[in-house]
């Protein structure tokens, strides 16, 4: 049983070996490098791309010893045409002797994807090779990889239909991005435990740190440009200086700077002035809306522009985020403009503490609050209390009222008619902010009637609180 199975797959495999012989594996003997034109560059570019060497087609099988009259079709695909710059011409190598090739339809091939030649007599060591390394093929309506199909017919037997080099090594060329992003948010936390309160980020820092990312991935910002591969890109040219533009845009207010984790790029405006700039950093606008950084000079690929922020250190910082843009300037003769990452969040401002919002707190409800952290400021964690009235008007807080404080893993309770003690008016709505890293509120409630008692719990709710 085990020899017969062993002998059935052996036939099974020739016959595989005979049915993909010939047409399957093409007479294709040179596969030119891909080369990338980027979505950006200039028409004139596009216009006519040259591969790095000729593409090759050896005669094999049926394609061989064909009488006189022969037609071969050249068919470009992915939206290529053929340019007009050089005349795509079909050599034959062969010394026994060799074919000639005539273009069938010089005139109007030109601005078409296909191309026809009638040939004499071919040989058995056939080998015909095309010019692409120097007649222009036109890009600018490709949207996708560009293969080179061959075809032969002979009389009204077609030999040869559409072999592909991409099936024998790779496509002609190959649509990339002129600028790939990676975007990764950063969140960086303010401190409930500084002095005072969200003043600085956790662990007493100034800064809220960068995401680095090795090659890029796991990185806040990083940018990588193909165009400086010699040969192998259209245009074989990297960005000037100047011709990037990242934006950060969100609220700067008591932002004192913002770094970044490669210094090659500057700070600038939104014309692209680096005067005020500083290599590093972004540079923050007069209105506190906007940071720009350009590149000082011609761009190189795999940038990490992640950024840092720094705070003052001495003013309450808000919870806010900011989004970044990337997008290139045009650049005459290599790049066209173009915009590569809209606004999208690229960093964080967040705050930890413990905060809950009541629209039902009256004299049946009794507030308890617990540490959970065991790290409260020296003398106790502040509970910060606001209010505002049935229509929406923030109250004042009554004269002579102290500060509640909550020490390490200790409990206080507060009475519904305690709290609204504290301000002038009547509340409706309350805001609490507790400076505890980690605590649990509990507002709980009986009933006159029953005797009955109804408990809710926060821990750790999201929002800003009375801080």
């Amino acid at each position: 049983m085990k020899k017969g199975y062993v002998f059935l797959m052996a036939v099974f495999i020739v016959g595989v070996l005979v049915m993909t012989g010939g047409q399957a594996v093409a007479g294709w003997t040179t596969s030119p490098a891909a080369v990338s034109f980027l979505s950006n560059a200039n028409s004139a570019f596009l216009y006519a791309g040259l591969t790095t060497t000729n593409a090759r087609y050896a005669l094999t099988g049926a394609e061989e010893r064909l009488p006189p009259g022969s037609v071969l079709t050249l068919t470009l695909t992915g939206g290529a045409v053929w340019g007009a710059a050089v005349a795509i011409t079909a050599t034959d190598s062969s010394t026994t002797p060799a074919a000639t090739w005539t273009i069938i339809n010089p005139s109007t091939y030109q601005g078409t994807p296909t191309v026809q030649f009638l040939g004499t007599a071919t040989t058995s060591s056939a080998i015909i090779t095309f010019n692409t390394n120097n007649a222009g093929i036109n890009l600018t309506g490709a949207t996708s990889g560009v293969d080179l199909l061959f075809s032969l017919v002979s009389g009204t037997t077609a030999i040869t239909t559409n072999a592909s080099l991409k099936a024998f090594g790779q496509y002609l060329f190959l649509p990339v991005a002129g600028m790939t992003i990676t975007n990764t948010e950063k969140t960086a936390v303010l401190d409930v435990l500084a002095v005072p309160s969200y003043s600085k980020f956790e662990n007493a820092s100034l800064n809220g740190g960068a995401l680095i990312g090795a090659g890029g991935v796991g990185a806040g910002l990083y940018l990588v440009h193909p165009g400086t591969n010699t040969n192998t890109t259209i245009p074989n040219a990297p960005l000037a200086a100047k011709k990037v533009l990242i934006t950060l845009t969100g609220d700067f207010t008591d932002i004192t700077k913002v770094t970044m984790v490669d210094a090659n790029f500057q700070g600038c405006d939104s014309a692209l002035s680096t005067t005020s700039g500083v290599l590093g950093q972004y540079l923050i606008n007069a209105t506190k809306t906007e940071a720009y950084a350009t590149n000082p000079i011609a761009l190189g690929t795999g940038i990490n522009l992640s950024p840092n922020f720094y705070v003052l250190g001495t003013t309450v910082q808000t919870a806010r985020n900011f989004t970044a843009k990337v997008e290139n300037i045009a650049d005459a003769g290599n790049y066209v403009a173009y915009t590569w990452q809209s606004p999208v969040t690229n960093y964080k401002l967040t705050r930890n503490g413990t905060f809950f919002s009541a629209n039902s707190l009256g004299p049946l409800n009794n507030v308890k609050i617990s540490d959970l952290s065991g790290r409260v400021p020296t003398g106790g964690a502040r509970v910060l209390i606001s209010a505002w009235d049935v229509s929406g008007v923030r109250l004042a807080e009554a004269s002579g009222i102290t500060d509640i404080l909550v020490q390490n893993n200790s409990t206080v309770t507060l009475s519904g008619s305690g709290i609204a003690a504290r301000f002038v008016g009547t509340p409706m709505k309350y805001e609490v902010a507790v400076q505890s890293t980690n605590s649990t509120i509990s507002n709980i409630k009986k009933d006159p009637t029953t005797g009955g008692i109804t408990s809710t719990v926060y821990t750790n709710t999201a929002g800003g609180g009375a801080l």
